[in-house]
């Protein structure tokens, strides 16, 4: 009895070794495609900013980072590929140039294509 139940223990072993095996394998792996990161980005987000105000404010600061690998699906029925978000700080002035109003912005770009601007990076376009 003590073979049987060794032999039994160790079967049992080896398939639950197989089954928390098969558990951490992921069976369907999703290959993320990446579009190209933008280029002229920096004049593409002066455009932006350009076009959606009235007057050019000449004591306006633009502090534009540079382009990170965004998560947010850009393209396609299912998705397709995801994109870049680059930070932006908009910095004005009041007219003494005391106070200074600082807003943050987050430009995806899918390619060199603005898709999408939002104030929060969690937020997707």
């Amino acid at each position: 009895m003590t073979r049987t139940t060794a032999a039994f223990g160790a079967t049992c072993l080896v398939a639950l070794a197989a089954l928390v095996g098969c558990a951490s394998e992921p069976t369907n792996r999703e290959t993320v495609v990446r579009s190209t990161p933008p280029h002229n980005h920096e004049s593409a987000i002066t455009n932006y900013f350009d076009a959606t105000t009235r007057n050019v404010d000449p004591s306006r600061e633009l502090v534009i980072g540079t382009p990170q690998r965004g998560t947010c699906p850009m393209g396609g029925a299912g998705g397709g590929y995801v994109g870049w978000v680059v930070p932006v700080e908009h910095k004005t002035r009041n007219k003494d140039s005391s106070t200074v109003t600082i807003q943050v912005y987050f430009f995806w770009f899918s390619d060199e294509v603005i898709r999408g601007v939002t104030r929060r990076m969690e937020v997707c376009p």
